[in-house]
């Protein structure tokens, strides 16, 4: 005989409305009174008292008298069940708390050189919308897609290396790629440059994770050895080199516009020319958006 087995039925446990019930009981003199408190009627009230009794096993109220008082075993439960309620309704209020503050809150991680892109468009949505909170992060791109993907963030702004379809991107600009060298540089004076004039030359790029990657693997798609035997990931390290005509720097239209050296020159390169593409982006498949957000999105992709 096959044997099934039958989980036991928990134990029920009292109702809030139970135990509202009880509280205020034990606050009034008559369950008609008590009923009023709660906008009950007096049958529905009796009957919440009789089943919170029978849930617990035990008579909480002397029904003996006109008026209605507690027995040793009611006195004995007055101070946890108002503290059950008044816990419950604590609880209730932080949550709703949090709620709002999360509904008015908008995560933002930005690559540092696209800020004065995005802040007069944050500026002006906060006029109209004065209730809203922008949490901020400016870290490089390299952890952008991450703090995507990982739910961190509702909207960025960065560099996309690859299409994700869980991502929604749209393009703001292109980040094309420079050369570096020094005034005196023979290379300075050229009005054209192609990669294919730099395949001699000494290349530096700094090492930056996910940026590095997607240059150094367009400068060897022309060919071209990058960073032989240096690791560098300083800009001011960078710059010294090209300062001594050790190296030719190759650079970010976006990061020299954040780091622009006045003794250096800032060279374009063609054929091909090298570029990355500067998104806005969003994680396309989150159901938990809140309204500002997706508001606060929709006009940025207007103003593109």
């Amino acid at each position: 005989m096959t044997h099934v087995f039958k989980p036991q039925r928990s134990a029920p446990i009292p109702t809030l409305r139970q135990l509202s019930c009880f509280k205020e009981a034990a606050e009034h003199t008559t369950f008609t009174q008590a009923a009023q408190a709660l906008d009950m009627s007096q049958p529905a009230f009796s009957s919440a008292i009789r089943e919170l009794e029978i849930t617990l096993g035990a008579t909480l109220f002397d029904r003996s008298m006109r008026r209605v008082r507690l027995t040793p075993a009611g006195e004995s439960v007055r101070t946890q069940v108002s503290w059950m309620i008044a816990t419950y309704n604590e609880g209730i209020q932080d949550m709703m708390q949090r709620l709002q503050h999360q509904n008015h809150v908008i995560r933002i991680h930005c690559i540092p050189s696209f800020w004065q892109w995005l802040a007069p468009h944050m500026a002006q949505f906060q006029q109209r919308y004065p209730e809203v909170h922008f949490q901020l992060d400016d870290k490089h791109c390299d952890t952008v897609f991450q703090s995507l993907v990982q739910g961190n963030t509702d909207i960025a702004v960065g560099l996309q290396f690859n299409a994700a379809p869980d991502i929604d991107s749209r393009l703001i600009s292109t980040d094309d790629i420079l050369i570096a060298v020094s005034k005196q540089h023979p290379l300075a004076c050229r009005s054209r440059l192609y990669w294919l004039d730099l395949k001699d030359q000494q290349l530096v790029v700094l090492q930056r994770g996910t940026t590095y990657k997607s240059i150094a693997g367009l400068l060897r798609e022309q060919g071209m050895d990058v960073n032989s035997r240096q690791s560098l990931s300083s800009i001011e390290s960078m710059y010294a080199m090209v300062h001594s005509d050790l190296k030719i720097g190759v650079i970010s239209s976006l990061n020299m516009q954040a780091h622009c050296d006045p003794e250096l020159c800032y060279l374009p390169v063609t054929r091909p020319q090298l570029a990355r593409k500067v998104c806005l982006m969003r994680h396309a498949k989150r159901a938990d958006t809140p309204l500002l957000a997706q508001t606060f999105w929709d006009e940025l992709c207007a103003a593109l």
